[in-house]
């Protein structure tokens, strides 16, 4: 652990954010800990910004869903690769 002094933090900001750490129980650092390993993986892996793009994508799984064969069971396939590999 490293002992941190954050400058120019929001006082409003700062007073919720302790607030919720103390309804949960955390100490400040763990909670700041958690909120930058959070910041962190949401510049990393990013988040969901083109709604409309998600949407196109949902409706081509469902049109290729529709397009399998009858009977085929995707839960049975993997069940099967599982048993092979055993």
């Amino acid at each position: 652990m490293v002992g941190v002094t954050i400058k120019e933090i929001d006082d409003d900001v700062f007073r919720n954010f302790k607030a919720e750490a103390i309804r949960h129980g955390l100490k400040i650092g763990d909670a700041a800990t958690d909120a930058f390993r959070l910041w962190v993986l949401l510049k990393k892996y990013g988040l969901v910004r083109d709604r409309a793009r998600m949407e196109r994508a949902m409706r081509r799984i469902d049109e290729l869903r529709k397009k399998s064969a009858k009977g085929w069971s995707g839960v049975k396939e993997i069940r099967k690769w599982r048993e092979s590999r055993k």
